[in-house]
């Protein structure tokens, strides 16, 4: 096997062989970044030309040129499952799920490249490459703008796509994806789960003395540049403007930080909004003042760990 084929059919009353420059060329654009991703991520070196179209609705050919026949076979298999195949997660993860993902993602890598080390010959683990596919937020976002143009372009009722050899004889059943099945490819938004940071410290530049959703500016020590970001800790806020709390060079807060993200449309992944959920102490060189919240928060921890403690002595003299 060496060739994908990918058809985008018309429908039966069109009898042209023609297709928007733009939205083909998109679509193109989004496999070969697929691909880029995937290449990338296992370590692969494969070369992919294309060939011209033939008739029947527009067909093209993509052929991959590598020394390694198990390479050639995953990208084929990668590519073929990811038009194919509705991914399982269209929107946020849970944490519980990110974390999951990530530790899924990882080993799917390790157990496809050991596939590549090891295997003479093509026979693919489509579970590892299913995860792979659906863990990878790039990924996930390049088959999402690949079906959304098709999904605007009303031309196309379906497409197909099937794995030739060299001859270009079917190596598997043509996979087909029907007009009204495009929308399952597209994800529901750009957000993704947010991350939450329990031990950030925010050097503030910039506090709010004022009631109203405004932004206070500080340097987040996890990334070392300055940062704005919402207090969303009430009771912190509502001492400040009440009280008058003192700022000045050198305060620092150390909070929960939530860090919201977004996926823009080249697949990268970008901070998108932080957010102060609870201010647990705030300090300079000289006082350093542990909040109700932050020392509420502290119990809470340390109840936590004794119980967990516990867990594991119980479990030792089972």
């Amino acid at each position: 096997m060496s060739k994908l084929e990918i058809h985008y059919h018309f429908d039966n009353l069109d009898s042209t062989h023609t297709m928007d420059a733009f939205i083909r060329n998109r679509c193109e654009f989004e496999l070969l970044q697929i691909s880029h991703e995937f290449q990338k991520k296992l370590d692969l070196d494969i070369k992919i030309e294309t060939e011209a179209f033939e008739e029947g609705g527009l067909t093209e050919f993509w052929t991959f040129l590598s020394d390694n026949a198990v390479q050639i076979a995953l990208i084929l298999t990668l590519l073929s499952q990811v038009l194919s195949r509705v991914p399982l997660r269209k929107s946020r993860l849970s944490k519980k799920e990110l974390e999951l993902s990530v530790a899924e993602k990882e080993l799917s890598i390790l157990q496809l490249k050991k596939q590549i080390q090891e295997s003479e010959k093509p026979d693919i683990d489509i579970q590892d490459l299913n995860i792979f596919i659906d863990t990878n937020p790039k990924i996930l976002k390049h088959i999402s703008n690949f079906y959304n143009q098709l999904d605007k372009y009303l031309k196309v009722k379906e497409l197909s796509t099937t794995i030739l050899d060299d001859k270009k004889s079917k190596v598997n059943e043509t996979a087909i994806v029907k007009r009204e099945d495009f929308k399952k490819f597209i994800l529901e938004s750009d957000e993704l789960e947010p991350i939450v940071d329990e031990d950030a410290t925010i050097e503030i530049i910039s506090p709010v003395l004022k009631r109203g959703k405004y932004k206070w500016k500080g340097i987040y020590n996890k990334v070392g540049h300055p940062i704005e970001f919402f207090m969303k800790d009430k009771d912190f806020k509502g001492t400040v403007i009440a009280e008058g709390v003192a700022f000045k060079n050198g305060t620092f807060i150390d909070c929960i930080l939530e860090i919201s993200r977004k996926i823009n449309e080249i697949g990268e992944i970008f901070d998108s909004s932080y957010s102060v959920l609870t201010v647990l102490k705030k300090h300079d060189e000289n006082v350093s003042e542990e909040t109700p919240q932050g020392k509420k928060y502290r119990k809470e921890k340390e109840a936590e760990k004794a119980q967990m403690k516990l867990f594991d002595e119980n479990d030792k003299n089972e």
